[in-house]
């Protein structure tokens, strides 16, 4: 919210200095064209939050957690098991506000265009009205993100699921072998979310495999966001999958922001609440295991976070303030509010104020040398 303010009152500002660019007749075409198109990003500009993590670490369960526990229900399908099969994006659409589903077929693979390609052509997505007045339905909607479909390895192959085709042991499979694959290949979600609204954009996504498989996610989207929450599972520590995420997928996010508007948020701390130990002996635990988590990744401690996203969506759906509080969700938040708002707007300064700064610099340039020869003419009229 505070950063969507901030926003509208330079979106005034600019506009109040287009207005006086007109009155002084200091407008011309290209400034014009400038100021048209920093105020179009400022209107388009999102602020991106990315979930990543292995499958079955809680990523979906901590979005409905922080975002949709008003529902009163789990809205996006998070139980136990690969649940997100899918790289999801949740964002609100102003060009068509209607809430919807858009669904693009994994067989879109097979044809050498981008996915930001297919983003442009509406024809090739299945579209899924929601009804944001019924959480049921729109938990029905939902729960395609999770369908699979059976097919020979074979296929697979010639899709590029390359994971999808290999045993346990890392073999292949022989080539009339069925094999799971998701039956979508992305999924957008148009939801009226006051957050939402406001300019937040949060991307899911499913794990190794879908990252390995698209890489625009990894050399585009997740570069390009402004925070990242690595979320792993403090019943399993950093796995060898985990750390492949951290290694392959991160490591652009890391150098290009510093390690900044990076958490990691060590999921399912409930898993550590023993009723034969105390309060304090339970915090001692998940510290230590926050610890280890910090010193594997070479990140500084408080950049984790140990949190339980299913104890923080059952505190909200029931009230329980004090379930919320263990479940330290509100750290979570605390770092995101803190972190990734003064961070987006710093880069929405050096983007685009830099470019209005220059305008307005020559501008006053003109009006000083107008001023001068005013001036001189008042003095020669006082003579």
């Amino acid at each position: 919210q505070a950063f969507g303010e901030w926003r509208e009152q330079l979106v005034e500002s600019i506009k109040s200095f287009q207005t006086w660019l007109e009155k002084t007749g200091l407008d011309d075409t290209e400034q014009s064209l400038r100021i048209y198109e920093i105020l179009q990003t400022l209107k388009q500009d999102r602020l991106t939050l990315a979930f990543v993590g292995e499958f079955s670490r809680g990523k979906t369960e901590l979005i409905n957690s922080i975002f949709f526990s008003h529902f009163k229900t789990r809205l996006l399908p998070s139980q136990a098991g690969r649940t997100t099969m899918c790289p999801t994006e949740i964002f609100y659409d102003e060009d068509n506000p209607k809430p919807y589903l858009k669904l693009l077929a994994i067989e879109t693979r097979l044809d050498d265009i981008s996915l930001s390609d297919y983003r442009k052509d509406l024809k090739q997505w299945t579209h899924i009205q929601l009804d944001d007045s019924s959480a049921d339905s729109m938990v029905e909607s939902f729960s395609q993100i999770t369908q699979t479909k059976n097919v020979t390895v074979l296929e697979a192959r010639r899709l590029g699921l390359n994971d999808a085709i290999k045993d346990d042991e890392g073999n292949e499979k022989a080539k009339h072998e069925m094999v799971e694959i998701p039956v979508w290949r992305q999924a957008l979600i148009n939801f009226p979310h006051p957050f939402l609204e406001k300019g937040l954009s949060i991307l899911d996504t499913p794990g190794l495999n879908s990252l390995g498989n698209e890489p625009e996610l990894t050399i585009n989207m997740l570069p390009n966001a402004q925070a990242i929450v690595f979320v792993l599972s403090a019943d399993t520590g950093v796995t060898r999958s985990d750390l492949d995420i951290w290694q392959e997928h991160l490591r652009g996010f890391r150098r290009k922001n510093n390690k900044t508007g990076l958490i990691i948020a060590l999921n399912k701390i409930d898993t550590l609440w023993d009723d034969l130990k105390t309060e304090d002996e339970i915090s001692k635990i998940i510290q230590s295991q926050c610890d280890k988590t910090a010193k594997t990744l070479s990140v500084n401690q408080a950049q984790v976070i140990g949190v339980s996203a299913q104890k923080a969506l059952l505190a909200r759906i029931k009230g329980q303030q004090e379930l919320l509080e263990r479940s330290n969700l509100l750290a979570i938040e605390k770092i995101l509010a803190e972190d990734i708002i003064p961070k987006k707007e710093e880069l929405l300064k050096d983007t685009l104020l830099s470019d209005l700064r220059e305008i307005m610099l020559n501008d006053k340039q003109i009006m000083v040398e107008k001023f001068k020869a005013v001036k001189i003419r008042v003095d020669e009229l006082a003579s």
